[in-house]
């Protein structure tokens, strides 16, 4: 048995007291580390207090005030450094400043819209702030206009244009042109200062006319036809940011009973994307899911269906099965199914559409009630049997969703008139699908505007 010599006792001990003092320096650098993070840790939860949208640039604006707390050039101990800047941490926090600051920041200017381009897909309390920060568009929009300066009034602009297409991507086109027509209409300071010319202006126009085109309105083909030639102007014949506005307007032209003029047009914008570098696809299947309607309106249902079939492919693909421009496909596909006579094939279609909606969006929103409608239209023509039992139920329901949209979106509104046709025709019970197909091109097609 080897016997350890006085020499290596000293070794060893040098070698443990070498790495005790490693481990303690270690574990004096890990706990300095994670005490340090602490105050960001609380100053992340004061931010969180603030809007979502709002979060991430208070975060921002606090962090290089904490970080010079906690830096060298503080001349102070760690000790006090960490307890300086945890106080201060927890002031913000205990005081609500991140509601506070998002306040102030909202009152200062206009705010951004970026993140809600369709509101349809946003959470409650995001859906909420939407509805305070356009509660503040409006308001900011009856100041005088000296209380901005020009990039002021660009972001205004452009902020309520914004919300105003969203207004109408979630069926709430009354909002929406009661928004935008003052400042597009007689001459406001805002137009004035700016000039109707001005890309935000545009932009501005568009979603103006996209209200009226939503209601129903026969002006907003001509709208827009005089907003593209502008565009046109500015921008020039071949810029991709003209196509937003002339989809709408081949829209326009097929809610006016030209088919065939709306089918070439829109025919021909889809051409037009094979020419552009890194083309918009939503805006592209938007097109797409119009051609497919307006070829169903025409007799094409083959090519309808491989058209709607593209569409919801690329959009499942691009944004999931469940996002609502995705529902939006399916729900046309089966609406265009029972007014080409195919009820039975429609049903199933629209019974998966109708879960998801009900989930996602709600029993009472309006693209939940239309796809409720059609499911109830696409039962009674299916039901071939004796007695009408069925087609009375029908009706029953069908004049409880009349009565609802006479009340929320009013009696001249598209799904509306809609409504009452279908009612009149079930109510008649002699409609076969041939009558329903010649009547079909003076009916100002719905379904897709809202999925565009």
């Amino acid at each position: 048995m080897r016997t350890v010599l006085p020499g290596d006792v000293t070794v060893l001990t040098f070698l443990a007291m070498v790495v005790l003092a490693l481990v303690q320096d270690l574990v004096r650098q890990e706990v300095h580390i994670r005490l340090k993070r602490l105050p960001f840790v609380i100053m992340w939860l004061a931010a969180r207090q603030a809007p979502p949208d709002l979060r991430d640039e208070i975060y921002q604006h606090w962090r290089s005030e904490l970080e010079h707390l906690l830096s060298d050039d503080v001349r102070s101990g760690p000790i006090t450094q960490l307890f300086v800047a945890n106080r201060w941490a927890l002031s913000l926090l205990l005081r609500q400043a991140g509601r506070r600051t998002a306040q102030e920041l909202d009152a200062y200017g206009p705010p951004c819209m970026e993140k809600f381009e369709d509101i349809r897909q946003l959470s409650r309390g995001e859906r909420r702030r939407f509805v305070e920060l356009t509660e503040r568009l409006k308001e900011m929009s009856g100041l005088p206009v000296e209380t901005l300066d020009d990039s002021g009034l660009v972001q205004l602009a452009r902020a309520i244009a914004v919300s105003c297409e969203a207004l109408v991507g979630n069926r709430a086109e009354q909002l929406s042109l009661a928004l935008a027509a003052p400042l597009v209409e007689g001459g406001h300071p805002l137009a004035a200062r700016l000039g109707l010319d001005h890309p935000a202006m545009l932009d501005l126009r568009r979603a103006h006319a996209h209200s009226r085109l939503g209601l129903g309105h026969a002006a907003a083909e001509e709208l827009l036809l005089r907003l593209h030639r502008d565009e046109t102007e500015v921008f020039g014949a071949d810029d991709p940011r003209t196509l937003r506005t002339l989809q709408l307007y081949w829209w326009a032209v097929a809610a006016d009973g030209r088919l065939e003029e709306a089918e070439a047009g829109l025919a021909t914008m889809e051409n037009r994307w094979a020419l552009v570098p890194n083309p918009d696809l939503p805006l592209l299947r938007h097109v797409q899911c119009k051609r497919s309607w307006v070829l169903g309106e025409l007799g094409r249902k083959h090519d309808a269906l491989k058209g709607y079939g593209e569409v919801a492919s690329g959009r499942s693909s691009e944004l999931g099965m469940s996002h609502s421009d995705t529902l939006d496909a399916r729900h046309s596909v089966g609406k265009m199914l029972v007014r080409c006579g195919d009820a039975k094939q429609a049903l199933g279609i629209l019974r998966q559409v109708l879960t998801e909606r009900r989930r996602l969006q709600g029993r009472h929103h309006p693209d939940t009630t239309e796809t409720r409608k059609y499911l109830l239209i696409a039962r009674a023509l299916a039901d071939t049997g004796p007695g009408g039992l069925a087609r009375w139920r029908v009706r029953r329901q069908l004049s409880r969703i009349l009565a609802q949209q006479i009340e929320a979106r009013g009696v001249d509104h598209p799904d509306t008139r809609d409504t009452r046709r279908w009612l009149a025709d079930i109510a008649r019970d002699g409609s076969s699908p041939s009558g329903r197909r010649s009547r079909r091109a003076v009916r100002r097609p719905r379904g897709p505007a809202s999925s565009a």
